[in-house]
């Protein structure tokens, strides 16, 4: 019951954070991404080509908010795979 309460604290929280950030103008970042096409080849494997390099939008919380992933994630995940 104690993890629920602290979960719905921290996602509270982070939403508040969101909020003050976005009202003032800091809520949002951005992050280069490399991104690469996936082709499947015969033998059941996939073959990844680069397609470039692209700026995503993500937000400066814990939890995505608005349609954006978290900041911290997407630096940590920065080639996506189309």
């Amino acid at each position: 019951m104690g993890t629920v309460i602290t979960l719905i604290c921290l996602c509270v929280g982070d939403w508040l954070v969101f909020r003050y950030r976005a009202a003032h103008g800091s809520a949002f970042d951005s992050v280069r991404v490399d991104q690469l096409i996936a082709s499947p080849l015969k033998n059941g494997k996939e073959e990844y080509d680069y397609a470039g390099a692209q700026e995503m939008e993500c937000v400066r919380t814990i939890f995505p908010w608005a349609g954006d992933k978290p900041c911290w994630w997407l630096r940590r995940h920065t080639e996506q795979k189309l």
